[in-house]
C-alpha cells in the first residue's frame, strides 16, 4: 500500500478518521480504503512503470490518501474532497499518458533514471503498416464509412 493510517493522520487529523469510522459498518474500513486506493493508483502507473515500484514517491502518499478519504466520505464528499479526488485522478490519467512522471529514488536517494515502460515507436511519415491482421490489402476491401 502507498498509505497507511498513521500518513492519513497527519494528513487529516485523528478527529477526522474517528468521524469516519463512526459512519462505517466495516471494522476495517480505512485499511480497506487504503487498499483500494494502492489499487486505482496501481491501475494508472502500471501502463507505464513496473510494479512493484522500487521505491513509494511521496506523491503516490498524498495521492492515495487523497484517494481514500475520498472513498470513506462515501455517502456525502465535500466539494473540497472531491476535487481533490479529481485532481489525483486527473495527475495519475497523465501519468499513464505518459505526460507526467513518477519521481522514484533508487536505494542512495537519488532520483532513478527508470524511465517509462512504453515508449512509443514511431514510423517514419509515409510509410505503410505491411504485418498484422490488419494490413492495408485487409483494410482496403472493407466498406468506408461515409
Amino acid at each position: 500500500m502507498y498509505a497507511t493510517r498513521k500518513d492519513l493522520e497527519a494528513r487529516f487529523g485523528e478527529g477526522e478518521l474517528q468521524e469516519l469510522e463512526s459512519m462505517q459498518t466495516a471494522g476495517n474500513s480505512i485499511e480497506e480504503a487504503l487498499q483500494d486506493a494502492s489499487e486505482e493508483i496501481d491501475s494508472y502507473i502500471a501502463v507505464q512503470y513496473v510494479l512493484p515500484l522500487p521505491s513509494t514517491p511521496s506523491t503516490l502518499k498524498r495521492i492515495a490518501c487523497n484517494i481514500a478519504r475520498y472513498r470513506l466520505h462515501f455517502q456525502h464528499p465535500t466539494e473540497e474532497i472531491e476535487n481533490r479526488y479529481k485532481a489525483e485522478i486527473d495527475f495519475l490519467k497523465r501519468v499513464a499518458d505518459g505526460k507526467a512522471t513518477l519521481n522514484i529514488l533508487n536505494p542512495q536517494n537519488e532520483v532513478t533514471d527508470e524511465k517509462p515502460l512504453n515508449t512509443p515507436s514511431t514510423m517514419p511519415i509515409g510509410s505503410t503498416y505491411r504485418g498484422g491482421v490488419f494490413g492495408d490489402d485487409v483494410l482496403d476491401m472493407m466498406p468506408s464509412i461515409k
